[in-house]
């Protein structure tokens, strides 16, 4: 915000594309800022004789600069109104209202903030580009809008708001819903993943149990009546030959 204070400010008109009209709106608006310093700057030798540039060329509270011309033809002002800024910008101003239509007029508004920043306020018509907008600080639309306009933007931009505001509760219940599934896959990973080591450490030691236990004694082979019987026979038979 551009603050009343004693210091300079400049007003750079662009006097072959603003009507008058648009000098006087922004010089209603400068009048917000006093007290304060004011330079209004263009080529005043080229106005129309009106008795209205008169009455504003008498008044008190402003110093009106005239600009020197290089060359004539296209651009001649553009040129002229730059090497204005950069004299203005060397003397210390850093606050600036710009009153044009013209694209042209960024290159004037990116060179006062090569080294120390200015404050910058546009004035132009709403057909005035986003790169012209962009260069200020601020950007005042002439004509002004009117009240209806103006209720009309108030409530493009609430609706503008609601929708962004809707739009980001919608990617943030998206994104919770994403992260809940994400988060559910994960956790039943966890548990199978546990339950697989679980019975995996189950084998292990069903393993290693199996292996540490003694193998079982063989058992004396039991005497049938007919191995008891055989055995007799082969004694008696080796008792008869004895004999003999």
């Amino acid at each position: 915000m551009l603050d009343s204070s004693n210091d300079t400010v400049a007003i750079l008109y662009d006097i072959e594309n603003a009507p008058i009209e648009m000098l006087q709106y922004t010089i209603d608006i400068a009048q917000r800022y006093q007290p304060c310093r004011m330079i209004v700057v263009s080529d005043w030798e080229a106005h129309p004789d009106q008795k209205r540039w008169d009455r504003l060329m008498e008044s008190p509270d402003f110093t009106f600069r005239q600009i020197s011309r290089t060359f004539l033809g296209k651009n001649s002002l553009d040129s002229a109104l730059y090497d204005s800024a950069q004299i203005l910008y060397q003397e210390g101003v850093r606050k600036y209202f710009i009153i044009t239509t013209d694209s042209d007029f960024v290159r004037i508004a990116e060179s006062l903030n090569v080294e120390d920043p200015s404050y910058i306020i546009g004035i132009g018509t709403k057909q005035a580009s986003e790169d012209l907008r962009n260069a200020y600080n601020e950007f005042f639309v002439y004509p002004p809008p009117t009240e209806k306009e103006q209720k009309a933007a108030r409530k493009k931009r609430e609706k503008k708001t609601e929708e962004n505001v809707a739009k980001k509760k919608a990617t943030e219940e998206k994104t919770a819903k994403n992260n809940a599934k994400v988060n559910a896959e994960t956790a039943g990973k966890a548990r199978e993943q546990k339950k697989r080591t679980a019975s995996a450490a189950k084998k292990k030691d069903a393993t290693e149990h199996t292996a540490e236990a003694p193998a079982p004694k063989a058992s004396a082979p039991k005497e049938t009546k007919k191995t008891a019987a055989k055995a007799k026979g082969s004694a008696c038979c080796k008792g008869s030959n004895a004999e003999e």
